[in-house]
């Protein structure tokens, strides 16, 4: 491709020199965890292959994130990657190499989780002092003494200079989200009475010994400090203290980082990994002051989707760098089609947080709207078919349009069927609440493109197996997704009986007391809508009330459970549905006790159930070239689900 003019974002594009390393423009890929490594936090094919893909976006540099400074006793994750021996200096290397072999200069976040870290009891999480996690069970920590103190200190320098020798240009210092440096500065998690303890200037001692340490250490690199501008917690650090340890913090490092919040804490990890229910931009109002009061590049995270939003941030002198990663995530073209003016194509992140899940469960980070993130670097870019072949898509959901898309570009002829008048599936209800504005945009995104992919769209069409073997394709694509749960109870056909879909769709009217019927998400979210426009709502589920939403992504779990709280919805779980009635919706206990929750209004969010019948038939009658995806392969499925299985069954048609 011939070079592209920058016409449209000139201060997004503009090179930034520092202590002799130009980075080419002021965009940076954020650190996040990937669970790409091994357990033992050696290089893999995939880790390789996942940063070659990051330098590709176009961003100047590329952030590992998470990268313990001592990688057996301080890990907040598994897979994290190893810079605590001189053995990793190899590994480390193929990934500079990486990285700058594909356009841009690699950075590790050096890091420790503190009392976050994963614990035994042969090995305590140490921290500044013996604060629990979330208000919870104290745990296994070691408050720190001078010895600690000495030794932590040192690893956060041997692993600057290994990373110096393994050929990196620059490093960030995590001093964010309250890991061990940040739980020193805040006074909710520093309690101690000695010299590092009570005052700031004692909170922010250890951190600043721990600067000048590693400064003193690699004197040429680029260090960047990543700082929480505030916890977002009660009690927690503000953003006055924050600003004045940033003042003085500036004479060790080049690039100050604002994040925010409190990734221990229930509500301040909401905005340490911003939810679909935080606004755009989430931490500019911070830096634009930041920037007022330090003589060092202020890089600015958070809910950043755009190059527009980029150009205006640092045009307006709001930041010096812009800081994405979902974003990247969901289109690694973002950068690209920016410049050729095709930002309408760009996929649209919904902030669903199926990347971040990978975490919790040790698994290795996907896209729920990408299924091209984190595979193999020689399939991510879609391979054309060697014959094209005629294929049915049959469902215009998530996973039909996907597969649409895929197979067009692949050569393939598709003929995608949909048997109501539009495209989307159930998702055309999930974007109704107006904190979905997120999914909702990802969703108008996913129409656009399926409608000028290429492929033949017939609406208002539901496919039988005599279409089927009338048609004759030389493969089936089966994505007819999901149908709304209705059981048998006794009075189900009340009037003041709901579904789910007509009351977000507000195609009914709905009552001030309203009872939600089911504690999954789809019933959650109605609630919250309801609590939003002034109702008065209580869920009930058969399940304990703990278990509400179980499953969600954890921090959009959190911030669910916070919003239903803030709007008063009350949780009722272990309830088991026995019939509908004027009064209210009779339910029974565990101990088969009757109670009755009165409303005005019932709503069935009971969940979904595979719309299978045509899978199973087509499964019959052909033994092979016959592919099952999304929602119509089993219950509990994800938009994610759908995508990726989508993907690459088109792959498999050759």
């Amino acid at each position: 491709m011939c070079a592209i003019r920058n016409d449209r974002y000139p201060h997004v594009f503009q090179p930034l020199k520092i202590r002799g390393t130009t980075l080419k423009n002021r965009l940076q890929y954020s650190p996040t965890v990937v669970l790409k490594c091994s357990p033992e936090g050696d290089v893999t094919q995939d880790m390789m292959d996942y940063v070659k893909w990051q330098a590709r976006t176009g961003a100047a540099y590329v952030t590992i994130g998470n990268s313990p400074v001592v990688h057996s006793d301080s890990s907040a994750w598994v897979c994290e990657l190893n810079v605590t021996q001189d053995r990793c200096i190899h590994g480390i290397n193929q990934l500079v190499i990486a990285a700058r072999e594909n356009g841009a200069e690699l950075s590790i976040e050096l890091s420790h989780a503190g009392r976050g870290s994963a614990t035994s009891s042969e090995t305590p999480a140490l921290a500044p002092s013996d604060v629990p996690l979330n208000g919870g069970p104290l745990g296994h920590i070691k408050p720190m003494n001078y010895e600690d103190m000495a030794y932590i200190k040192k690893q956060f320098v041997d692993c600057a200079v290994r990373c110096e020798h393994a050929g990196l240009r620059m490093i960030m210092l995590h001093c964010a989200h309250n890991n061990l440096l940040a739980q020193f500065i805040s006074p909710l998690s520093n309690k101690r009475t000695d010299e590092y303890g009570g005052s700031f200037e004692n909170r922010i001692r250890y951190p600043l010994e721990v600067l000048a340490a590693v400064r003193a250490a690699v004197p040429s690199m680029i260090i960047e400090l990543r700082v929480s501008a505030q916890e977002d917690i009660e009690g927690g650090l503000e953003f006055d203290e924050s600003l004045e340890f940033m003042k003085i913090a500036q004479q060790y490092v080049d690039i100050m980082h604002v994040s925010r919040g409190n990734i221990f804490f229930n509500y301040g990890s909401t905005c340490t990994i911003p939810t679909y229910f935080k606004g755009r931009q989430l931490n500019i109002p911070f830096a634009q002051e930041i920037k007022k009061h330090l003589r060092i590049p202020v890089a600015v995270v958070g809910n950043i989707t755009s190059l527009t939003e980029a150009e205006d941030i640092i045009g307006n002198g709001k930041a010096d760098i812009v800081v994405m990663a979902k974003s990247f995530m969901a289109d690694g073209d973002l950068v690209r089609k920016s410049l050729l003016d095709q930002a309408g194509d760009i996929r649209p992140c919904t902030r669903c947080d199926w990347c971040g899940n990978a975490n919790v469960y040790g698994t290795s980070m996907r896209c729920a709207v990408n299924p091209r993130l984190g595979i193999n670097i020689n399939i991510a870019d879609t391979i054309p078919s060697d014959k094209a072949k005629n294929v049915m898509v049959i469902g215009g959901g998530p996973g039909g349009m996907m597969a649409a898309q895929t197979l067009c570009e692949m050569g393939h002829n598709v003929t995608l069927y949909e048997k109501s008048d539009k495209l989307g599936g159930l998702v055309k209800d999930a974007i109704a609440a107006p904190f979905k504005e997120y999914l909702r945009l990802y969703h108008e995104w996913n129409v656009r493109q399926t409608e000028k992919c290429g492929a033949k769209i017939i609406y208002n069409t539901e496919v039988t197996p005599e279409l089927v073997e009338k048609t004759n394709p030389d493969a089936i694509i089966v994505a007819t997704g999901s149908k709304y749960i209705k059981p048998n109870i006794e009075g189900i056909d009340n009037p003041k009986v709901k579904m789910v879909s007509d009351v977000e769709n507000h195609k009914v009217n709905v009552g001030q007391k309203v009872v939600v019927c089911g504690g999954g998400i789809v019933g959650l979210e109605c609630a919250i809508m309801l609590g939003m426009e002034g109702k008065e709502v209580t869920v009930i589920d058969m399940i304990p009330a703990k278990d509400f939403g179980k499953g969600m992504p954890v921090f959009n779990h959190i911030e669910v459970m916070y919003q239903l709280e803030k709007y008063g919805v009350k949780l009722q779980g272990d309830l088991k549905i026995k019939k509908f009635t004027v009064e209210g919706v009779v339910a029974t206990d565990s101990e088969n006790k009757e109670h009755i929750v009165h409303g005005d209004t019932y709503v069935i969010a009971l969940g979904v159930e595979p719309d299978d019948a045509l899978a199973h038939t087509l499964l019959s009658m052909y033994a092979d070239g016959v592919y099952i995806i999304g929602d119509c392969v089993s219950t509990g499925r994800l938009i994610a689900d759908a995508n990726q299985e989508a993907f690459h069954a088109a792959l498999r048609i050759k």
